[in-house]
């Protein structure tokens, strides 16, 4: 009963963990809606909506996994590294890799 007890609590505290880390891995914002609901940038998978894409890989150069966001996905309006959102000076460097920039 001890065990069930434990258990429980721990697939409850689960879904508090993964909201915790929220803030880990990359979202890029484009200027026009991505056209599918994934993207792979070399060995990065980014899941998309009709606003972003994210993906949890958090390790790398933020301005080069940026710009290789914005290569496939056009120019981006805004792009967070582990939850620290770019500087306009960032973003701008990010930018010139931008898909028809």
């Amino acid at each position: 009963m001890k065990m069930f007890a434990l258990m429980t609590a721990a697939a409850l505290t689960l879904p508090f963990a993964a909201a915790a880390q929220s803030n880990r891995g990359y979202s890029a914002v484009p200027v026009t809606a991505p056209v599918s609901d994934t993207l792979l940038t070399r060995s990065t998978l980014w899941k998309c909506t009709a606003e972003r894409c994210a993906t949890l890989r958090a390790e790398g150069s933020h301005l080069t996994m940026c710009q290789l966001a914005a290569a496939q996905l056009g120019p981006l309006t805004a792009f967070t590294a582990n939850g620290t959102a770019f500087a306009p000076e960032q973003l701008a460097k990010c930018n010139i890799r931008a898909k028809g920039a």
